[in-house]
């Protein structure tokens, strides 16, 4: 199984948060409802999704566009995930986590269920499909790896073949990682997107530039 990082759940949150409360346009703050009475002072809705944009707007506008790209990409390279594929992370999810019960809890706790679970886990996996076929582990790779860290592996070292789909598996999550921010960039520029908030692009262009692997969410 996949490591899985409940980042992208606790995303999927906010944005909730932020598309429900974005029903505020600007110039109707005399329909902004109350949402709470602290003593003399009211906190409205504007307010909270006001302070929720300043805090999460970026990250979840980046989100938006990553996800909206992966799924485009995907569908011009006709690459897909299958309902087999998904099977398999979800249940190893629940074996992870203990039971039925508790996993259902725990996706609760995170305010989701599990098609909105398997949601996220698609185009989570569609994107690690996408980036293996752009860069694909070599055997060269897998060669290199093997001999710089068998003396790690055990005395005496096992063969290559029987460690081969695991040193694959290793190599396949670093690929991912050192070339996301690259590979993001270049369909970005492919499916031609344009920020009109210069504030977003450039955080955009921030967060390319970082290393990889703060960027890679899985």
């Amino acid at each position: 199984m996949k490591k899985f990082d409940v980042s992208i759940l606790s995303a999927s949150i906010l944005l909730v948060g932020l598309v429900v409360l974005g029903v505020y346009q600007a110039g109707q703050k005399d329909l902004d409802p109350t949402l709470v009475k602290a003593g003399d002072t009211s906190i409205t809705q504007y307010q909270l999704y006001d302070e929720m944009k300043n805090l999460y707007g970026k990250q979840m506008v980046n989100e938006l566009v990553a996800q909206s790209l992966i799924k485009q990409e995907a569908k011009l390279q006709n690459i897909s995930v299958t309902k087999e594929d998904l099977d398999k992370e979800v249940n190893a999810m629940k074996q992870q986590i203990g039971s039925d019960q508790a996993f259902h809890d725990y996706l609760s706790s995170m305010g989701m269920n599990e098609q909105k679970l398997r949601e996220k886990m698609e185009v989570l996996l569609t994107r690690d499909k996408l980036l293996d076929k752009a860069f694909p582990v070599t055997e060269e790779q897998i060669q290199k790896y093997y001999e710089a860290n068998k003396a790690q592996m055990g005395s005496p070292a096992p063969a290559l073949d029987k460690v081969h789909d695991q040193i694959e598996s290793v190599l396949a999550d670093q690929n991912r990682s050192e070339h996301y921010g690259q590979w993001m960039e270049t369909i970005e520029k492919n499916h031609k997107v344009e920020w009109y908030d210069p504030t977003f692009a450039e955080e955009a262009q921030g967060d390319n530039a970082q290393a990889p692997a703060e960027t890679d969410v899985k």
